[in-house]
């Protein structure tokens, strides 16, 4: 892993915390040297106050920290939601443009009905899941890009599977016939 080097500027304890914090809020090792940059400014332009009862520098400093990752963390999710509220009504044309392209090369008109219906009745979410897996991305890529974990995006796969089984689809839900159901 990368590693800033601040020299004389902050002292070595204080980026240490931010590795040990950013791990504890689940950050990634590769994006910790980014954390690192965004977080060394705002401790050293931060007034401590010595004086202050029950004051130690490093509760100072940890919740100086906590602070920026906490933001980072909002503003992610807010991005997420964003970016899912914006491209709502585009996922739906693009992946119901999709998928009724490919069902009018392989499959009768009856089966692209019935893959139309399971599509028209999901949340925007799993629109958006269902795009992804279909354009190749793994369920661990779903997690990143939708900001969820990756236990949340298997469960909602599985619900996925479900409704398409539901109504005799299973094959159209990543499944192999062969696979058991269970």
């Amino acid at each position: 892993m990368e590693r800033n080097d601040y020299g004389s500027l902050i002292a070595q304890w204080k980026v240490d915390l931010i590795r040990s914090r950013a791990r504890k809020f689940y950050f990634r090792d590769d994006e910790v040297p980014d954390l690192e940059q965004a977080i060394v400014p705002e401790i050293i332009n931060a007034p401590f106050d010595p004086s202050a009862p029950g004051a130690s520098e490093r509760t100072f400093v940890i919740s100086v920290i906590d602070r920026q990752l906490l933001k980072v963390k909002r503003d992610r999710k807010r991005d997420v939601r964003r970016v899912n509220y914006e491209s709502e009504s585009l996922d739906e044309i693009v992946f119901t443009e999709r998928a009724s392209s490919a069902l009018e090369r392989s499959e009768p008109h009856e089966l692209r009905l019935d893959v139309q219906q399971v599509v028209a009745g999901l949340t925007p979410a799993q629109r958006a899941i269902c795009q992804a897996l279909a354009e190749g991305c793994s369920q661990a890529d779903v997690a990143r890009l939708t900001g969820r974990s990756k236990a949340a995006i298997c469960a909602e796969v599985k619900r996925l599977r479900e409704k398409f089984r539901a109504l005799g689809l299973g094959e159209h839900a990543g499944e192999d016939s062969d696979q058991d159901r269970t």
